[in-house]
């Protein structure tokens, strides 16, 4: 299995953590953009439309005969293939809207990011601000449960990992009003199967969330 994506955080991380949960061993194609002004990304584009992908993108995954790009689709596989997560359809479908909300309540915050460095700093604390109705929505899908589909962590609790651990990072206090949400960083920390991925320098978990050219990496 080869998982293609920059060598940054971003789009892949979530795959990445569902990966390390499931113990899957996956081959790291990694794509560095070059440094400013120019941040070339030929090492991805001169060869983009050469891999045999309907719809060639980053992240990608090469998976024997089976090739996917974009970040849900390549977890909605990964958990079919695995058997991970309900299976009745109004648990996903609960579940399909819920990670195309956290996608877009990821958004705001990528904007944010890869914005100029003055907007950055002029327009964090109302981004934080405006997203705190989204946080409080997500809190209450989440409701008393121990993930977003029960008992068991599933593809769309690896996603929200991720967009929930952006904006901390971005502004430590922006679950503060939510402890909910934090309980459940916590939880997904904790996993027995990721503690290396938590631990080792090493892991792709101390790359950069952005890529070169945003104004908060």
């Amino acid at each position: 299995m080869k998982l293609g994506y920059w060598k940054i955080r971003g789009l892949a991380e979530p795959v990445r953590l569902l990966l390390k949960y499931l113990e899957q061993d996956f081959e790291e194609v990694v794509y560095e953009c070059g440094d400013g002004p120019t941040f070339d990304k030929s090492c991805w584009f001169d060869i983009k439309f050469t891999l045999g992908y309907d719809f060639p993108n980053l992240p990608y995954l090469e998976d024997g005969d089976v090739k996917l790009t974009q970040t849900i689709p390549i977890i909605n596989y990964i958990c079919a293939k695995n058997g991970v997560g309900p299976t009745d359809a109004k648990s996903v479908a609960a579940l399909d809207m819920c990670i195309h909300f956290l996608a877009d309540l990821n958004m705001s915050n990528v904007r944010l990011c890869y914005s100029s460095a003055e907007n950055l700093a002029a327009n964090k604390a109302s981004t934080v601000a405006g997203a705190q109705s989204g946080f409080k929505q997500l809190a209450a899908f989440l409701g008393d449960k121990q993930f977003l589909g029960g008992d068991k962590p599933c593809g769309v609790d690896f996603f929200c990992y991720e967009v929930l651990d952006r904006w901390v990072r971005l502004e430590s206090t922006s679950l503060a009003d939510h402890p909910s949400l934090t309980s459940f960083l916590d939880r997904i920390r904790a996993l027995p199967q990721l503690s290396t991925y938590f631990s080792s320098p090493d892991s792709t978990r101390t790359w950069p969330l952005n890529n070169k050219m945003a104004s908060f990496k």
